[in-house]
Formats: structure tokens, sequence, C-alpha cells
């Protein structure tokens, strides 16, 4: 037991206050309180500790009981944790918060269900809809479905009037019926647009499976949603993210459409986690690059604009739309082209070092979608034009997914000072891994999937990003075990790549101490220290020392952002 003890008393400052932007003045006056948090174990950078005492929303002291209570003073309301573990606030550097919650509140489907289970879900939705009412739902997986019987008839035959909209588990590919492609203008004689696959049958006719930019052809006729809309889809999902302990977010692509619903959410002071919004820009933008100078309109509270989403690839799935260095698998019954099988590059890279060297001078983040290894080493490049055009004073970059990095770029994170994102949400052997993406890269390369060891041991900064809804969960705690497990959750199965395992403590670093970093705020969170604010969250076991296979089963108890109870496991949340 660390019984040392380290504490500063701070005054209530002018820019504390505006630090908290819009807060509805009752959480202000929760977070102004002192609070004593005894009674547990706390982790923090030094070893655990017994005690916290916050005032004001600041960490003021850390050590043993009796000289943490002498420095909270009297009159400080007691925590009492049962025996239970207070940790840092966990940081999740990749969502989509407004797909999140509109999911939660469309037609859905387990992921990976059978086609005649999303035919009976998209029924069931049909009959409870409008006529001519857009129907949207998800997640579909690939290798879920028969040779062939994936096709917009199947959803034709209970919806032949409402515009149907089924997206994949990765949001790179959707299932559309006959009357959304009329809407969207989409025959025998549509070309595939540049950067997009529309999946035909034999006779040449459109399946309604549209891949990568092709979605475009049917979403850009979808109605948007209204700004009320959007606030409740982004409360469902931020109120669902407070419940898993999560403090720290990246929105990981907002485009015109629905951005007003994040910020007005956080212009009420409703949004309660530190959010970085990441502006879609180039392929896959909408015309969302006008919100780009028009970024400091939405920026609220505890939203702040200042981050570039810039898609490279697609995803290493059936689609074979992840930019590789070396040609896909062979296709069975298909004669293997080395030249044309090496997915989409759907930005050239003279032209995507332009892009990240400019917006780099400007001081934006960037975040890449970088799927394959051909374009992590885009993305790499790109960095390495900026810092050597614009010097090394620029943003921390972040380059999200790497399901595959090249063995010889993993060490450049490090060298160019930009971060590497992982996706562990989905490392468990499911049919995305072990079907769709061992079928379409090949045994060899598999050996190389999802790099975690690697990059660590790099001495990069690494953050992991759930990219929720593309995974059915934004449970941090099955990213955690199988960080460290790379198996079903529950410890069981053979592991997926298991010489690229790391430890519990190096997973609680990137999940805590790492997504501070990334977000600029180390100074002010990500451990538990003196003088950083206090967000902790109280969970019912120490994540360092439980049964690995139980990690899974986490629960949250209390989540506190800047000292405010934020949520309570069993209390509904405002």
């Amino acid at each position: 037991m660390n019984s040392a003890i380290t504490f500063k008393r701070l005054a209530f400052t002018a820019p504390f206050l505006l630090a908290l932007g819009a807060i509805p003045t009752t959480a202000l006056a929760q977070a102004s309180s002192t609070l004593l948090f005894v009674n547990g174990e706390v982790i923090t950078p030094q070893g655990n500790s017994e005690a916290v005492a916050v005032k004001d929303g600041t960490i003021i002291a850390v050590g043993n009981r009796a000289d943490v209570t002498q420095a909270a003073g009297q009159g400080a309301q007691v925590v009492d944790m049962g025996g239970k573990t207070l940790m840092p606030g966990l940081y999740d550097a990749h969502v989509h918060l407004f797909f999140a919650g509109r999911d939660k509140l469309s037609c859905r489907f387990p992921q990976g269900a059978k086609a005649s289970v999303i035919v009976g879900a998209v029924k069931a939705c049909v009959a409870k809809a409008k006529p001519g009412q857009w129907i949207v739902g998800g997640s579909w997986v690939g290798a879920a479905f028969k040779k062939d019987e994936q096709h917009k008839r199947l959803l034709d035959a209970v919806a032949p009037d409402n515009p149907i909209v089924l997206n994949d588990e990765s949001l790179h590919s959707i299932w559309v019926n006959s009357r959304a492609l009329e809407l969207g203008g989409v025959t025998k004689a549509t070309a595939d647009p540049q950067g997009g696959v529309i999946d035909r049958d034999a006779k040449g006719e459109p399946t309604g499976v549209l891949r990568e930019l092709a979605t475009l052809l049917v979403e850009s006729k979808m109605p948007t949603a209204s700004d009320e809309e959007q606030v409740a889809a982004v409360k469902v999902a931020t109120d669902e993210m407070l419940s898993y302990g999560i403090v720290g977010i990246i929105e990981a692509g907002l485009r015109t459409e629905y951005v007003r619903g994040l910020a007005n959410y956080a212009k009420s002071g409703g949004l309660k986690q530190y959010t970085r919004g990441c502006i879609v820009f180039g392929p896959n933008s909408q015309n969302s690059e006008g919100l780009v100078p028009d970024r400091q309109s939405y920026t609220h509270g505890r939203l702040q604009m200042d981050c570039i989403k810039l898609f490279l690839d697609g995803v290493p799935i059936e689609s074979r739309t992840a930019a590789m260095i070396d040609p896909y698998a062979p296709r069975a019954g298909h004669a293997h082209d080395a030249k044309d099988d090496r997915g989409l590059l759907l930005i050239p890279q003279d032209e995507l070092n332009r892009i990240v060297s400019d917006f780099d001078s400007q001081g934006l983040h960037i975040k890449f979608h970088a799927a394959g290894d051909g374009a992590t080493r885009a993305a790499a490049d790109a960095i390495a034009f900026a810092r050597k055009r614009n010097g090394w004073t620029g943003p921390r970059h972040d380059i999200g997914h790497n399901t595959f990095i090249a063995p010889s770029d993993v060490g450049r994170a490090r060298e160019l000072n930009f971060t590497w994102e992982l996706s562990p949400y989905i490392w468990w052997p499911t049919p995305i891994t072990s079907v769709d993406i061992a079928t379409a890269v090949g045994p060899e390369r598999m050996k190389r999937i999802w790099p975690a060891k690697d990059v660590v041991e790099s001495g990069a900064n690494v953050v992991i990003g759930s990219d929720w809804p593309v995974v059915p969960s934004v449970n941090p705690w099955l990213a955690f075990e199988t960080l460290v497990t790379r198996q079903v959750p529950g410890a069981m199965g053979e592991p997926m790549n298991a010489g690229q395992s790391i430890t519990r403590e190096q997973a609680l670093i990137i999940m805590t101490r790492n997504g501070a970093i990334q977000m600029g705020r180390l100074d002010r969170g990500g451990t538990i220290e003196v003088g950083k604010y206090a967000d902790m969250i109280i969970v019912d076991r120490n994540p360092l020392t439980a049964p690995v296979g139980e990690l899974h089963k986490t629960k949250v108890l209390k989540t506190y952002i800047r000292g405010e109870q934020v949520y309570a496991a069993g209390e509904s949340v405002n």
C-alpha cells in the first residue's frame, strides 16, 4: 500500500469557470463540493492508494486515508467505495455517436444474423412504418449469407414500397431493396462510381449491395434527421458510454447532415464527456467540407472541433476494399489478377500529401481510416511529408484501425510523432475475423493481424477505438480483456495472433493515459494525480488483479467527470 500523500489546495478560478461552459447550475453546485473517496483501492501511476480528496472538481489529495481525510477538511461529502476500485476514466478514440444512437432507435437485428432473421426484422419494422417511410437498420455480416443469397428480392418481398437501407458490420457497405435503388437512380446501366462498387448478379442487375462510395448513390437521397432526432440519438449514445466509464470521446466522422445534433447537445450542457469532433473531408464527405471553415460555430461546452477525418480505404473483408501492399488471396473459382486485387486507395498519394500538409499547418488533427497495410503506409507517408514541410510542432495525428501494418512501418509512429489507434473490440474469432478477413488475405497475413504488442513496444502513443456501432457493443471491458487474451471473451478458444497480446498494465495505460495524451489533456486527466480533474470511475473489481477471463464482465458503479457524478448504476441518467 502506498502511504505517501501529495496534495495541494486549488482556488476556484475564473479560467476553471470558463472551462465549464454551459454546464447546468445543478451540476456546477455538485462539482463545487468537496468529495472524499475512502474504503477501496485507488489505482494511481505510483501504485495503489487508499483515498482521494476532490475539491471543486479537482483532485487535491491522494494517499492514505488519515492524511487525505485531513486534507479534505470538515464537511467533505464521503463516498464509501465499499471495497471496490477507483481508477481513471476511460477514453474511446473512435465512435460514431449519431449512428450508434440512431441504430438503437431504428430497425435492429443481431450482428451476423442469417437472412431469414434479417428479413423477419425488416417485415416487423415495415408493419410499424408509414407508407413510403425510409427504414434504416443493421448490421449484417457477409459471411452469414449463403452463396448468392443476399439479394434485393429478399427485401422486396416484405418491403415493396418502403425504401430499406441496411448497414453492414463495417458501415462501409449497405444492402437495399429495389425501392431504394429506384430512388437512388441505380439501374443495370449505372456504372460503378470512382471508389465504389455496385454488386451485380449473373445478369448484370444490381443485387442491392453497394460498397464504399457507391453507398452515396442511395444515402444521398435519404431524408436528413431533424435536430431533435439528432440530439436524441447523441444522448442515447453518450448516456450508454457513461455507463461504461467512458469520459473522453473522439467522434470519428461528422458530416453536415448530423453535426447540429452533437453541437446542440454540447451547447445545452448535456454532453458530459470531453469530445473531439472530426469532420469528414474528401472521399465519402457528402459535401461536408464546408464544416471546416465553419467549425468554431459548432464548438461548445466540452466539444472541440479541431479534427479532420480522411477515409483512405475500405475494409479487408469479402468486399476486399482495404488497400493492401500485396494482392489479396485468390478467390475460389476466380482467376487471380495481381494487378487489380489490392483493394481501393481512395486518395492518391500526391493529393493526400497536400491535404494532410495543409491541415497540419493549421493545427488541425487528422484521423485516418486505414485498415489495409497499403493505407497505413500511405497515411504515414503523408504525415512524413507534412513534418518535412511544416516542421515537427504540428498535431499528433491518428491512424485508425490498422488491421494490418507492414513490419517496416511499425516504428514510424514514434519517429513521426503520430498515434496508432487499435480496434480490439473485434479481435476474437468472429465471422468478420475468422471467415471474412482470413479468406480475403490468406493465412500468412493473418499472422500479422492487429500487431498490438509491436506498436506498444515501438514506444509510440497507442489508443483504442471501438468504432461503435460498427461493433454491436461499446463496452470497453471487452476491449480490455481482448488486448490481453486475444480470445473469445471469457478467455476461451484459440487466440487470434497470440504473440501480439499485451499486459493488463499496458492495456490500462492505453485506455486511460494514452487517450488523454491523444486529446491533448494529459495535464488535466488520464490518471489519478493531484492537480488533475476528478475524471474517475468506481468499478466492481480491480482490472489489474481480477481473473483475466472475467474482465469483460467488469461493471462500472459510478462515473465522475470533473467531480460531478454523471452516472450511477441503478439510477436513470437525466
